[in-house]
């Protein structure tokens, strides 16, 4: 999914690393215990269900079981070994576990997938059968991804999640561990196949129910008057599958008047929005699903010298546009998202040693979903512009890791 290959990427700091390894990762560990059958507690916080779906209802087990986990906290020397497996490609948690854990992503150098990257590696830190974490990213290249999965294999890793950004290149490689006994949970990306026999499961987003949820928004805020729909490179599923479901479930009086591709950047989002504003001059609301790639959106209305006087839904999150339109400030300019997602990269690796601990997975575990409005307390200026309101990694990690 190309979306997340346009976002700009952030350095990180130096981080200090004076940690005693074992002290802490038995701390992190011992919140859980040793896994019996699955070892899964479900008592989430209603909190973080909140911030990372926008709901408490209708939650899948595995769902409330990875979320549980979330609310672990991770201070003084927990965090320097977060921060420590979230630095390094392979990691020695120091628990003396004998399960090796992997994420094997397609793409990793951006903010979000940097994000997704520690999402894992805090829910790994709270498992003490997992006595190493390893991380590789295939840098936008199917040729490389596949070696590195294939190099996974070879070691005997016992559980691989991952962000197929190659798709269906990747399911010969997938069905490979999965023959070999390892337990494979592609989240967010199909790489095809069968979730169930190819693959262990695949945590998935329903897109059509994203789609209806937009149009209930538009509905119910826009009542009638002309919209846009922008989506990301030409031709991408995720951008087709919302779309073809939103558009037959907006009311009557509500007008489709185009839809553009903007490659999932500020600058497609500008050109676009700038070329519909020419036309269309009363726009009432547009629907996208990349928060960040908006900010351009917002460039063409001041270019146009026009007020944001506008409806947009959204699929993610991310801060830097929440700020900027806090900073608008205008009642006019409502903001409604979903989520950004990070947190899939925790219900994988969740559903993965649930199954690994000898419990039973769902083929597909779909993730929940609900609109929320943006209201002020939603932009948190203290975090990475790129970073998502639903992201699961506290505050404090987030702050560490992007500290100068």
């Amino acid at each position: 999914m190309a979306l997340r290959r346009k976002m700009p990427g952030w350095h990180r700091g130096v981080i200090a690393l004076l940690v005693t390894v074992t002290a802490v990762a038995i701390a992190a560990g011992s919140v859980f215990g040793s896994s019996g059958q699955s070892g899964e507690k479900y008592n989430a916080k209603p909190a973080l269900l909140l911030k990372a779906f926008g709901t408490t209802k209708k939650i899948p087990k595995p769902v409330l079981a990875a979320v549980t986990r979330a609310g672990v906290p991770f201070t003084g020397a927990k965090l320097q070994l977060a921060l420590k497996c979230w630095k390094e490609n392979i990691c020695d948690t120091g628990t003396g576990g004998d399960v090796t854990v992997a994420l094997a992503d397609g793409f990793g150098e951006n903010v979000w997938r940097e994000v997704t990257h520690m999402e894992y590696v805090l829910q790994a830190l709270t498992y003490p059968e997992i006595g190493k974490i390893i991380y590789t990213s295939g840098q936008n290249s199917p040729q490389k991804s596949i070696s590195d999965f294939r190099s996974l294999i070879a070691q005997g890793v016992d559980v691989i999640i991952g962000f197929p950004d190659a798709g269906p290149a990747m399911l010969p490689s997938y069905r490979e561990a999965t023959k070999r006994g390892i337990i494979v949970v592609p989240y967010t990306s199909t790489p095809g196949g069968t979730p169930g026999k190819d693959f262990a499961s695949f945590v998935s987003e329903d897109l059509c129910l994203l789609g209806k949820n937009f149009a209930a928004v538009l509905n119910k805020e826009v009542k009638s008057g002309q919209v846009v729909f922008l989506g990301g490179t030409p031709g991408n599923g995720l951008s087709k599958a919302w779309q073809a479901c939103e558009k037959p479930a907006l009311n009557k009086n509500i007008e489709v008047v185009g839809t553009a591709d903007t490659n999932w950047t500020r600058q497609g989002s500008l050109q676009a929005m700038s070329g519909f504003l020419s036309k269309y001059p009363d726009l009432k609301g547009v629907s996208y699903e990349y928060a960040d790639g908006f900010l351009g959106g917002v460039r063409a209305y001041q270019a146009a010298k026009k007020p944001l006087d506008l409806v947009l839904t959204l699929r993610t999150d991310e801060m830097g546009l929440m700020c900027e339109w806090k900073k608008i400030n205008n009642p006019n300019f409502k903001i409604f998202y979903s989520n950004g997602g990070n947190f899939q990269s925790r219900l994988a690796l969740t559903v993965g040693m649930i199954k690994q601990n000898g419990g039973s997975v769902p083929p597909v575990l779909t993730v929940p979903a609900s609109m929320r409005q943006a209201t002020k307390a939603t932009c948190n200026p203290n975090v990475p512009g790129q970073a998502a309101a639903s992201t699961l990694v506290p505050d404090n990690v987030l702050i560490a890791m992007y500290k100068k």
